[in-house]
């Protein structure tokens, strides 16, 4: 069950998306949103909607899901290094 952080995490995350989507392709308006998380979200709020993806019930856009695996990809990159 997501809490109402989470709750409002996506639905921000689903605004950004939409909004940076027009008239990009997917990947390119799902790297646009991950960077701006990447960019302006702090570093608990990066993990916290990281860890939405391991929910059956989240509410992320396709967009805003593809945008949130590519920020875990580049958050596990950094951990290693």
């Amino acid at each position: 069950m997501s809490s109402h952080n989470d709750t409002n995490l996506i639905h921000m995350t689903n605004q950004i998306a939409a909004n940076l989507e027009g008239g990009r392709d997917e990947e390119a308006a799902a790297a646009a949103t991950c960077r701006h998380l990447e960019t302006f979200w702090a570093r608990s709020m990066k993990q916290r909607l990281v860890a939405t993806l391991a929910r059956e019930d989240t509410e992320l856009s396709p967009l805003a899901r593809r945008a949130v695996i590519m920020l875990e990809e580049k958050l596990v990159k950094q951990q290693a290094s």
